[in-house]
Order: structure tokens, then C-alpha cells, then sequence
């Protein structure tokens, strides 16, 4: 028998092996509470694992297989793999990414960037996976995010993706254009009932798993008319429709027009009984995105200060690090001038004023029993990949919600939102093998998510406290 988290490296090498003597293999781990991610949790649990995959999961009297490798976690916690049901992995974290919001392309050339982010599409996987994240939903990209779903899925350097691909939107080409490179469209606009059934069709056939509507402009009649065509071939097409809607009256529409995902939170009014009722209705899925505008908060000001990483593992890539490290650099961008100071202050009242907003319309959203799922909104500026998944788990426990409630939030609830929860997302057997290991208990206060040590995806176990040796893909 082999004990003792120490061992987790001889775990690993055999784990890896690729040509195993044995006819069959399993590795165990045993004595560590257990969450399996539904609301329950084993004490002193026995997780029982063979190729990747839970073949048998509960107390200390599971029945062990002869020859098994067994690794005592006891006084450990473990939890499934997180999961980030809102990212963006055509952007950096910075805004070299987003010139619409500060416009650094003489430094930082955009096509150039795109260009780098398609041919490294899996820069930011080991953030993910060493912050624990086995799981990801891009909710808005160039197409090739696309691909992304059937490469990251037997890699078990990366964590597992889902994509929506292009975006609808009500904005018109001037306002989209500098999002979009001279050779591809990340959004497209939404002027008539044509354009919107084509581009319906075009995401669904290259594997979408969602179409994103980036906005509703309630008050354009064509974009209106339009989105009752999208609704209809969406419906066609078996996919479901996602929606980017902060005010209240928009959220209610995206509801009407049958949405399943709200990707941000409702941030102008409480939310009323009209909105619980609809929300209820569509079964949907609710992402707060509680973090984001701080983000872009802490971007802004890292322009004259140092962008402060909260990073103990060294998780987050070393070229996202060194954008941080340089934003003073772009300082000389800032369109605000000598009134720099004066946006700033005007940005952190806004942001502050529609805090409390979202606080209360998240907590009443989930007394009301509506699906909430844990989301970033990863890639934006200020909001890095990987590590603001504590961030976020922390807002949400700022705003009322249990520490045990965003277990199953960034679990299970993800998992729905990607419609996965068949492959992973709680605990149980038959689902792939997709945890964590922490040192201290998550359900008492969600910062001890930041106790992870380490993540297992597919069965492959590592510490997150150093880098990744790579992993052959899955055969």
C-alpha cells in the first residue's frame, strides 16, 4: 500500500504509464471528505478510479480492488473539478485585447495578437487546470474557439471546453469593427431576419454549443423583428440561445425570447416577480459575473500603479505576467488626459453603485431556486484566466450566498451550463475523474477553495504548486 500525499508523484508516474503490465489499473483515494458536488458530501471517503474514469465512489467501507494504488488523503477535502461557465479565450486579461475600451494597437498590434492566440490556443489551460479549473465555457469568440471543444477534450493539459463561437448583436459595424481582425468577425450585426437565421445555421454546424446574443437593443424594431427569427432557428437547430443583458427589462426579454443562459448579472433594478417567473419558466441558468467591472477597475489603475497578482501557485503563463508587469508602458494610450484621475474616480463610484445591485439580485435569484453558475468572465481586462475563479467564488459568498451553495455552483451547476453534467461535474460513478484535493474545508468559507493542492483531470493527478510536466493526450 502506498499513503501519504507525498507519494502523489509516484501516482502520477503511474497513472501515466502507457504501457501497463497489469490488466487492469486502478488508483484510489481515500479518507478525505467528499463533496460530490449535489449538496451531499461522504465523510472519510474512498474514490475508486480506473482509466480515467469513477468506478466506484463512498465511505470507508468501499470495496478496494486487489492491487490497487491507495493514497491516504485523510483530513484532506476534495471537491470536482470547478468550472468557469464564462471566459473568453480570444482575450488576455489586459486591453491589448479589447481596443474598445483602450485603444493600445501602436504598441500592441491586434491583428498580430489573434493571429498568436488561434495558433496558441492553449496558453491559458495551465492556469485553469492549477487553479483547479477542469472546465470552461467561452461564451463569445472568433470561430476558431470553436475547435477548441474537440481539441482540449482529450488533453489532459487542458481543461474541458465548450464554445458559442460568433456573436449577434444590435450594435452597428462601425461600433463592432475594431473588435474584429482583417480577416475574421467575432461579432456580427443583427439587421435583418435573414442574417440572423444564416448565422444561426453557420454556428450550430460548426459545433456551437450555444448562440450568443451580445446585447438587446429594445427599442430597434429590426433588431427586434430579427430576433424572433433567431429565436425560431435556434429552436430548429436544438441549441439554445445565450444572452449578454445587465438591465432588467433586457433580461426579461432574453426570457421571453426563450433564452437558457443569462451571462451577467441584472445590475440596474432588483430583479421583480415577472423575471423569477420567467427565469423559472426557461429553466435558466444564471451568471452573475460579479467581478468584471472591477476588473476593468484594476486594469485602468495598474496603468499608473502595479497590477497586483494574487497568485501563490505561479499558475498564471509567463506572457500574461509580463503584460501586467508592463501596463504603465500604456499609460501614454489614456484618451482621459490630464482628467484621468477624474474617470477613475467616476469608474469606481459607477462600479461601487451597482455593486449592491447585483449582490441583492444574485441572493434573491438564488432563494428563488433559479440555477446560478459560477463565471468569470475571464479574458477581460483585470479578470486573468484561471485564478479569478476565487475572486468570483469570494463575491458571491460577499453577497450572501453559502459557502456549500457555490460548491454546487462552480460544479454542478456549470456543468449544466455546458450540458456535460453527464461527463462530469459532481462526484459519482461512471463520470470522468475530474477533482481537486484541498487542505482545508471549502463548505465553512469558499476562500479555502485557495487551500487547492492538487487537481486530478481524467485521472491524472498533479500538484498545482509547480509546473506542468505535459501529458500525452488521451488515446
Amino acid at each position: 500500500m502506498k499513503s501519504n500525499l507525498f507519494l502523489f508523484g509516484l501516482l502520477i508516474l503511474l497513472v501515466g504509464c502507457e504501457n501497463k503490465t497489469e490488466k487492469e489499473h486502478y488508483s484510489v483515494l481515500k479518507g478525505a471528505t467528499i463533496f460530490i458536488g449535489n449538496g451531499s458530501r461522504i465523510a472519510k471517503g474512498t474514490i475508486v478510479i480506473k482509466e480515467g474514469v469513477i468506478t466506484a465512489i463512498g465511505d470507508e467501507n468501499t470495496t478496494i480492488p486487489e492491487g490497487a494504488d491507495i493514497i491516504d488523503v485523510t483530513g484532506k477535502y476534495i471537491t470536482p473539478g470547478l468550472i468557469d461557465a464564462h471566459v473568453h479565450f480570444m482575450q488576455t486579461g489586459f486591453f491589448d485585447a479589447r481596443p474598445d475600451q483602450l485603444d493600445i494597437r501602436d504598441s500592441i498590434d491586434y491583428n498580430q495578437l489573434q493571429a498568436r492566440l488561434k495558433d496558441d490556443p492553449d496558453r491559458y489551460y495551465e492556469a485553469y487546470l492549477r487553479s483547479g479549473v477542469t472546465a470552461v465555457y467561452d461564451v463569445g469568440g472568433f470561430n476558431w474557439t470553436l475547435g477548441l471543444q474537440q481539441s482540449a477534450e482529450k488533453n489532459l493539459n487542458a481543461p474541458h471546453v465548450a464554445a458559442s463561437g460568433m456573436l449577434l448583436t444590435p450594435a452597428s459595424k462601425e461600433q463592432t469593427a475594431i473588435s474584429n481582425t482583417a480577416t475574421d468577425s467575432v461579432f456580427v450585426n443583427l439587421t435583418s431576419p435573414e442574417i440572423g437565421r444564416r448565422t444561426v445555421r453557420l454556428n450550430d454546424s460548426l459545433g456551437a454549443t450555444g448562440i450568443k446574443i451580445h446585447q438587446l437593443f429594445l427599442q430597434d424594431t429590426v433588431f427586434m423583428k430579427s430576433m424572433l427569427a433567431v429565436q425560431d432557428e435556434i429552436a430548429k437547430t436544438n441549441n439554445k440561445m445565450i444572452v449578454h443583458a445587465t438591465t432588467l427589462e433586457q433580461a426579461k426579454q432574453a426570457l421571453r425570447f426563450n433564452a437558457k443562459i443569462l451571462v451577467h448579472s441584472v445590475d440596474d433594478y432588483p430583479i421583480d416577480d415577472e423575471f423569477v417567473r420567467l427565469a423559472k419558466e426557461m429553466n435558466v441558468i444564471y451568471c452573475p459575473t460579479l467581478i468584471v467591472l472591477k476588473g476593468y477597475l484594476r486594469a485602468f489603475e495598474s496603468l499608473q500603479t502595479d497590477f497586483i497578482l494574487n497568485d501563490p501557485n505561479n499558475a498564471v503563463d509567463a506572457d500574461t505576467k509580463l503584460l501586467m508587469q508592463s501596463a504603465s508602458s500604456f499609460f501614454k494610450f489614456n484618451p482621459h488626459g490630464e482628467n484621468f484621475e477624474v474617470f477613475l474616480g467616476n469608474f469606481e463610484g459607477y462600479v461601487n453603485s451597482i455593486q449592491k445591485t447585483m449582490f441583492d439580485n444574485l441572493k434573491r435569484v438564488h432563494e428563488e431556486g433559479i440555477t446560478v453558475a459560477v463565471s468569470t468572465d475571464a479574458g477581460n481586462p483585470g479578470t486573468l484566466h484561471g485564478i479569478s475563479i476565487y475572486d468570483e467564488m469570494e463575491a458571491m459568498q460577499a453577497a450572501g450566498i453559502e459557502a456549500e451553495d457555490i460548491i454546487q455552483m462552480a460544479t454542478k451547476n456549470g456543468a449544466m451550463a455546458m450540458e456535460r453534467l453527464n461527463d462530469f461535474g459532481t462526484l459519482e460513478t461512471g463520470k470522468m475523474a475530474d477533482l481537486i484535493v484541498l487542505d482545508s474545508d471549502p463548505s465553512t468559507n469558499i476562500s479555502n477553495m485557495r487551500s487547492i493542492t492538487h487537481v486530478m483531470r481524467g485521472g491524472f493527478l498533479r500538484p498545482v504548486n509547480e509546473p506542468f510536466q505535459k501529458r500525452a493526450a488521451i488515446k
